[in-house]
């Protein structure tokens, strides 16, 4: 990021009262933020808390992605299930399914139903996992945007003071 960053002292029309020094303000500017146009600090932190926050929403979509597909794929395997229990055969799109889940598809349907529930119980235990992810990953979301607005708050803030002042 060394390239992509840079800061510059952009002076002001005015001397510090007490040293007689000219006055400096600095400024950033990051590669593929505002433009490649100089921003203050806060710009500057806003926008990585922007960027930040956009990054965890696309986690957070792939996460719920995942989701879908553990219920779905939970789904399949209960009617897989009561298939077996009713007697009823399975049919080809059935057993390429449980290949797929990586059961073996046996002669011994009380072996098929006991590899199924395993299974059952391990998507069951990924999707607990995935939903704590999930959780996670959202509050650190809104973490980012509550930063975003406290930085708001705080330009607001000081604009008003400096607005009083005049």
């Amino acid at each position: 990021m060394a390239d992509t960053f840079s800061v510059f002292n952009m002076p002001l029309p005015m001397t510090d009262p007490t040293t007689g020094d000219a006055l400096t303000y600095s400024v950033y500017r990051l590669e593929g933020v505002n433009g490649g146009m100089p921003i203050s600090i806060g710009g500057l932190i806003m926008a990585l808390c922007l960027a930040r926050a956009s990054e965890l929403e696309a986690g957070i979509i792939d996460l719920m992605d995942t989701m879908e597909q553990t219920t779905e794929a939970l789904e399949r395997l209960t009617e897989i299930e009561k298939k077996l229990i009713a007697g009823e055969s399975l049919t080809d799109a059935d057993k390429t399914f449980l290949t797929g889940q990586g059961i073996t598809v046996s002669a011994d349907t009380d072996t098929l139903i006991t590899d199924i529930e395993s299974k059952m119980d391990s998507l069951n235990s990924f999707s607990q996992e995935t939903m704590i992810d999930l959780q996670s990953q959202t509050n650190k979301r809104d973490q980012a945007y509550d930063m975003v607005a406290n930085i708001l708050k705080s330009f607001n803030t000081v604009l008003v003071g400096m607005a009083n002042n005049l």
